[in-house]
Parts: C-alpha cells; structure tokens; sequence
C-alpha cells in the first residue's frame, strides 16, 4: 500500500497496523515497559489526565509510518503503570481543521465532571505555509465516538502558524491557556489566552526566557503545574544549533502568576533532563497528591531508523514523579514500577547476566567515586563512566551508530554522583542521579544485550518484568459539532 504524507486513515487500513504491530512485537529494539504506539512512529505524550479511577495517557502516533506523517492520538489506560489497555486510535485527523495532523494537546476534568481535550489541528497551505486551528474535543469511552470542536485559528498577522500545543489551567477560578509559538520575527514565545464571555480571547505572549536569553526560534509543548505552593513552567525551547550543542533541550522554571496571567519569573531556566534524547514532557493535569510526568524518549530533532525499524519508532519515558527539594525539581521512577523487579541478580565471574534486555542497577553510596557501567552483548556495548568527576556516556560501539542523531560521546561535567538508578530496556535507557537531581534519558541500539560488567560497588542489579497489555485495534469515529 502507497502513503503520502498526509493519507487520511479509516478501519480498512486496521489489518495493515495489526500485520505492522507483529512485527513490531518480534523486533529486538520493541522496548518492554516503556509506551509506544500499537504500530508506526510515537512521539509527544499528550493529554495526561487522571480519570474515573484510571491514568489516561494519550500519545502522537502516526500508525502507517516511522517517519513524523500524519499524526494522531493513541490512548492507553491504566491503573498501576504496569499493566495497560490500548483502547485505539482516539483523535485522528477528519475536519477542515485538522486535515494535515492532529498535534499535541492537553486534557482536564471540567466542573461537569466531564474530560475535555485541547489540541491542535495541522492545516498546510504548502511545503512551506501553514496555518493552526485550535479545537476542544469530548471523548466517550464506551461508545468509542471523538467530538471535537472548533474554538479559534491562529492569527497569521503576529505568528507564522507554528502556534500550538494548548495547556489548560485554572488561576482564580479562571480558566487560561498556554500555547508555544512562533513570532513573525521567528522568535519563540510563549502565548496566553483567556476564557472570558464563554469564549477564548487573546491575552498576551510571555518571553519564557526573559532574562535568560535562550535565542529561541520556536515554543512548544508548554506546561504549568504547583507543586509545594510554587507554580512552574517548563517548555521546549528550539534554537538553530545542532542536537550534540543543545538546541532541543527542554527547560523550566519557577514563576508567579496572577489572575490577570502576567508571569512574574522566580528563577533561571533549568534543564529537566540532560539527555539528548527527552523532548515534549507532559505533567497529569489532576494529581494533586503527587505530580506525575511522562516525556517523549526522543527529539523531533532526531531521527534514527536502524534498519530494523521498519514498522514502529520511538516511545515514551516510564511515568516519573517529580518532588521539589533546594528549589530544584527532582525527579524518579513512579513507586509503582518497583513491582516490575523479579528478582536479584547475583555477581558471577565478575559478570551480572540479564534476560530479555530489562535490567535495573542500584547503588546508593557511590560518593562520587570513579567508576565504569558497561551494558553490553557478546561483541557490543555502551559504556557509561565516572572519571575524575566527569560524568561520560559512550555510545560509539553500538549495532547502529548515528552520529548527527545518536552523538556517540556525551559529558557531563561536574555532576558529583552520590547514588544512581538506571532503568534499563530493550533500545532505551533511563538514568537518575542523586536520589532524582538530575535525570539523563537514552537511546541505544545492541541486539541481545544481556551483560553488565562494573566495578561499581555496593551495587544492586535486579530482573525486570514487561508490562503487560490487553490490545484494542481499533479507530474511534471522529465528529466535529457544528456551532
């Protein structure tokens, strides 16, 4: 079957995504408990949102294609982060408003007890001009039907048409929303609209970088939340410089904001994650006893396609729970993926022997000392290394090497370990520092991968689980309500 770009999809193409999801399941590199896509290429988690009883967690998926096509909204539930339905392809691209993708979004529960879904309809003029369209939508689960409607177009007078990505939030009783954008002048900004008289009216743009120059020429993928009585932002800030020197990195900091949604900066931009490849973090927008955040382990950025990878690409990171300590946001695995842990694995011959490529490695009392982790195959490896307190990933000796995608050497000076955590998976790892201080999320490519050899000590190494899956290949029929 011949796809374009932007080939709408129906239920007769279901038996192509089920003959793609197989072979995806058979692959090597089909990560284990990390989320992707039933089939095609996943990026940006979307509409995070705690809902009768269970955790909904939408993603962009184009489910005929690796490459970033089409997109849609795929949707799983759960209720432990373990074990997951894929309830099908949600949003997909049906209206005049969303013809050429549906792109990220947010999802809340509204005082209706209802879940409503804000995001993004893609509409290309050409190769080069586009415009947006911002739309709300209701999901009904059982009844599998989206309705969507249209709320506003972007305004092609101050912003290019890359304006998207809106986040819902309540200040004060007032409803606000935040999108990234991109100026005429090809700056990156952050807009704010207001829900005033029953419908949304611009308000205004914020520099998200005010003060901190970050020389952006596109906001995307923001997000607001409190934590601790302090409220934070965080967006991705793209800027023209290569992947290896930081131009997708994603960064937040402390603000204050008043009714009125005038940002008053608390703090520098920080970075979440110091991994090359994290991008688009969403936080579940109705947790309030603990604050939850699912990113991309990706970049739009880049793109690497061993040639294994012919029916899926990319996932999501494992759900992390951030906390607030020195002003800083920690961040660790969700308590309940320690269920994942089988069992202890023991040294022997100097060697931790794994199955089925997911691992976990504890240590606690690291005291910044000098040490190697080298995850590796029979004739493979990544090495992962504390040398005279620098911090290092080396990724030059994979089966698949992408230097502009995959920059095989990665420092990062000065971080002083005193513990580390590494969640480990079939084509992904995740890595945290200090209790959470600093999170590094990482592609790689070895088949087979089964051994880690360390000098590491005081180390614990543990057999991980899968998750588990019940699978719903299906579409939801798509309604636009008229006004």
């Amino acid at each position: 079957m011949k796809w374009e770009k932007y080939s709408l999809i129906n239920e007769n193409h279901l038996n192509l995504f089920q003959k793609y999801h197989n072979k995806k399941i058979k692959n090597w590199y089909n990560n284990q408990f990390h989320l992707a896509g039933f089939s095609g290429s996943t990026n940006d988690p979307n509409g995070l949102v705690f809902y009768k009883d269970q955790y909904f967690i939408f993603m962009q998926n184009c489910p005929f294609s690796i490459q970033h096509y089409n997109k849609s909204w795929a949707l799983y539930t759960t209720k432990d982060f373990i074990n997951y339905v894929y309830e099908g392809l949600t949003l997909i691209p049906s209206t005049d408003y969303d013809k050429n993708g549906v792109f990220s979004g947010s999802a809340r529960v509204n005082k209706n007890g209802e879940m409503e879904i804000y995001y993004t309809g893609n509409v290309k003029f050409n190769d080069l001009e586009r415009t947006s369209y911002t739309l709300k939508a209701l999901i009904d689960l059982k009844e599998k039907v989206v309705s969507k409607e249209l709320l506003f177009e972007c305004d092609l007078k101050k912003y290019t048409g890359h304006f998207r990505d809106p986040v819902v939030f309540e200040k004060d009783n007032k409803l606000f929303m935040l999108n990234g954008a991109q100026t005429l002048e090809n700056k990156g900004v952050l807009n704010v609209y207001e829900f005033q008289d029953e419908e949304w009216k611009w308000s205004k743009d914020i520099l998200i970088d005010e003060n901190d120059e970050q020389n952006s020429y596109m906001v995307e993928c923001p997000n607001y939340f409190n934590i601790e009585n302090k409220e934070y932002i965080f967006a991705c800030l793209e800027q023209e410089t290569s992947l290896a020197e930081g131009s997708h990195f994603v960064k937040y900091r402390e603000v204050k904001v008043d009714n009125k949604a005038n940002f008053k900066f608390k703090s520098k931009l920080k970075k979440i994650d110091l991994g090359f490849d994290f991008y688009a973090p969403q936080i579940f927008s109705n947790t309030e006893n603990r604050i939850i955040m699912l990113g991309w382990l990706g970049n739009s950025k880049s793109n690497p396609f061993p040639k294994e990878l012919k029916t899926w690409s990319n996932h999501l990171t494992v759900p992390r729970q951030l906390t607030l300590k020195n002003d800083l946001l920690y961040q660790m695995p969700v308590k309940e993926l320690e269920k994942l842990r089988l069992n202890k694995i023991d040294l022997k011959n100097n060697i931790f022997n794994y199955q089925n490529g997911i691992v976990e490695i504890i240590s606690q009392k690291v005291a910044n000392e000098n040490f190697e982790i080298i995850i590796k195959s029979k004739k493979k490896n990544i090495i992962i290394k504390n040398e005279n307190n620098i911090f290092s990933i080396d990724r030059s000796l994979m089966d698949y090497n992408d230097e502009l995608n995959l920059p095989s050497k990665i420092n990062f000076d000065n971080l002083k370990i005193d513990s580390i955590r590494i969640l480990i998976d079939r084509s992904c790892l995740e890595i945290f520092i200090n209790e959470g201080e600093h999170a590094i999320s990482l592609r790689f490519f070895i088949k087979n991968h089964n051994q880690i050899e360390t000098n590491l000590k005081n180390l614990k190494v543990f057999q991980l689980d899968s998750n588990k899956y019940v699978w719903n290949n299906i579409i939801f029929k798509n309604e636009l309500k008229e006004k």
